[in-house]
């Protein structure tokens, strides 16, 4: 695999994984993966972060009544690959996280474009 992403994920057998780095002689990976332009990246690899994601911690951010947005989770999700990722949440209405849940990674639009964010594994929440 290349050394660097210009996102970090990407589409495998109809689920999305996210891509993290290996750099070369150090343990442990690096999330988002490095770009081209480190000097680190001629020695690293892409790795994909395939397993199962579990909910470490989270927060509900309030916007101001003049944004007028509804709350959002936002959560450190841990992978069984030892990197711990951030993102939002997209939950059913109603329903709360629960520290230790399992998650899977979906897109979402941003308002700087297509984003990375999570979702309780066994539930479909809003696309």
């Amino acid at each position: 695999m290349t050394a660097h992403s210009q996102q970090p994920w990407r589409e495998r057998d109809g689920a999305v994984v996210l891509l993290a780095s290996r750099i070369g002689g150090r343990e442990g990976l690096h999330f988002p993966p490095l770009p081209g332009t480190s000097p680190l990246a001629a020695g690293s690899e892409i790795v994909e972060l395939a397993g199962t994601p579990t909910l470490y911690s989270f927060t509900i951010v309030h916007s101001s009544p003049k944004a007028n947005k509804a709350p959002q989770a936002l959560v450190q999700a841990d992978f069984p690959e030892g990197v711990r990722v951030f993102g939002r949440l997209q939950m059913p209405e109603g329903r709360r996280p629960v520290i230790g849940e399992a998650l899977r990674v979906c897109i979402e639009q941003g308002e700087a474009g297509d984003i990375h964010a999570f979702r309780p594994f066994n539930e479909e929440a809003k696309a």
